[in-house]
């Protein structure tokens, strides 16, 4: 069976949730601060689960064979009016499988994001990725985007 980047479906919740907590995992020891909370896997199920109901949001999965290898999180956010561009297309989760990595699966799953992005009026997409992160930081360039700011954090007692 050939691979299919498709809109995630209700049905899909369980194996997707799986997914993002394995790409949660490997960013708590990537990135200060990124300390999961206890119910960490349920709370972001039930965002995802909520978001099929959001005009807003979209989870986009890849599959070969009857398996999720890939998925990808996306919502639309308003700014305010002080700017030219109001609406900005967040790119919030990507993942692929390790073993999976380096076949175009997470290329396939962001140019469907863009593509989305597109027919929502948005102009411009944006992400955070840790710069700890070297493999996703050189996707990410590879495919046209620049870093524009940067996030610090302080731990305060």
């Amino acid at each position: 069976m050939a691979l299919e980047v498709r809109k995630a479906t209700r049905a899909d919740l369980k194996d997707v949730t799986d997914l993002w907590y394995e790409l949660a995992v490997m960013h708590e020891d990537l990135v200060f601060g990124y300390d999961l909370s206890r119910d960490a896997k349920e709370a972001w199920k039930e965002f995802v689960e909520d978001g099929f109901k959001r005009k807003n949001m979209c989870t986009y999965v890849a599959e070969e064979d009857d398996e999720l290898i890939g998925f990808l999180n996306v919502v639309i956010r308003e700014r305010l009016d002080i700017f030219k561009e109001t609406k900005i297309g967040m790119i919030l989760d990507v993942f692929v499988k390790e073993e999976r990595r380096g076949e175009g699966i997470g290329s396939l799953l962001v140019k469907r994001a863009e593509e989305w992005f597109e027919k929502k009026g948005v102009k411009s997409a944006v992400l955070t990725v840790s710069p700890n992160n070297e493999k996703a930081v050189e996707f990410w360039e590879e495919k046209g985007y620049e870093t524009y700011l940067l996030k610090k954090r302080a731990k305060l007692d």
